[in-house]
């Protein structure tokens, strides 16, 4: 089994990333400043224009997203080897659209993330259209390290988050990580993480984990195809894990059969599954209404399938 421990909701990511920003700031200079200044100007590019940001080899890329901003019709080229690029927001008022990073994520530490996202209390904050389906670059034994998007409990993450037409994939540590803030401050704190419209497949421990009160998954397509990429400890490809409070799903279609489709018994987390396409066992505290086991695991028509299609906004 992948290392699921709690410790990991908790620093062990926030020093990582803060260690991996600071070598990256200091390598890059004044010029880092300048290209993330031009990437959340306020002003829409039209969805017909996108800008590449290219991550040379061996080298992070670190973008920071604050009150009010908006960072959009990008393009983040890492596939050279090596190459990783992280994207954190926090404040309130944010928006993440029409992005895509191109190229598997060669950061090499478990603690990594293409997205760091949260919300300061009171807010809200928006993750739109945004293509993350080439995952992490993997070893000869099909390993990886790094996760995709975790929801920071350091900041905290107190406000709204929603995530519509995302597309994860092939990630080690974790797809949609968003259980942390619920033991940041104790068992059951945190703002919700909406999921909705999204397509989630193949990621290591889980392809969404949620954690905090009102969160919630619908209208979602979550599968394990057998694509091989997982964690060194691994694989263990969940579909959904609930933690420490009542989550829903909802109008889903979940195709993991190797593995938990829904797992929700951990430190008093429970899965409400409703009017959603099952194949593949659960475990924990687990309860459905109107559920079948035929699901429908096309990627949803509004989820970008490329990084180029984010991108333009397509």
């Amino acid at each position: 089994m992948a290392r699921d421990q709690t410790t990991h909701e908790r620093t062990e990511t926030s020093e990582k990333f803060e260690r991996n920003r600071r070598s990256f700031l200091k390598a890059a200079g004044a010029t880092v400043t300048s290209a993330v200044g031009l990437s959340v100007a306020g002003g829409r590019v039209s969805a017909s224009e996108y800008e590449t940001i290219t991550v040379p080899a061996g080298q992070t890329k670190s973008i920071t997203v604050g009150d009010g901003q908006t960072f959009e019709n990008k393009l983040i080229d890492q596939s050279a080897p090596g190459a990783a690029a992280t994207i954190r927001a926090s404040g309130s008022g944010w928006t993440i659209r029409n992005v895509g990073f191109k190229g598997g994520c060669g950061a090499t530490n478990f603690g990594f993330f293409s997205i760091i996202p949260s919300v300061s209390s009171g807010g809200t904050g928006t993750i739109e259209n945004v293509y993350m389906g080439d995952g992490a670059e993997t070893n000869s034994a099909n390993e990886a390290q790094p996760g995709g998007l975790w929801v920071d409990a350091n900041t905290p993450h107190e406000g709204e988050l929603m995530l519509r037409n995302v597309n994860i994939q092939k990630y080690a540590n974790n797809g949609l990580y968003g259980s942390g803030p619920g033991a940041a401050h104790g068992a059951g704190s945190g703002g919700p993480v909406k999921v909705e419209g999204c397509y989630c497949a193949n990621n290591d421990i889980a392809n969404v984990r949620l954690g905090t009160p009102g969160s919630y998954v619908k209208n979602t397509v979550i599968e394990d195809n057998g694509a091989p990429v997982h964690h060194p400890n691994g694989p263990n490809k969940r579909g959904i894990w609930g933690w420490y409070v009542p989550i829903t799903v909802k109008n889903c279609d979940v195709n993991v059969t190797e593995y938990d489709a829904v797992n929700g018994g951990f430190h008093g987390g429970e899965v409400e599954v409703k009017n959603s396409r099952v194949k593949g066992p659960t475990s924990g505290n687990v309860a459905t209404k109107n559920v079948g086991g035929k699901p429908k695991t096309k990627v949803p028509k509004k989820v970008p399938r490329t990084a180029k299609q984010a991108a333009n906004g397509n």
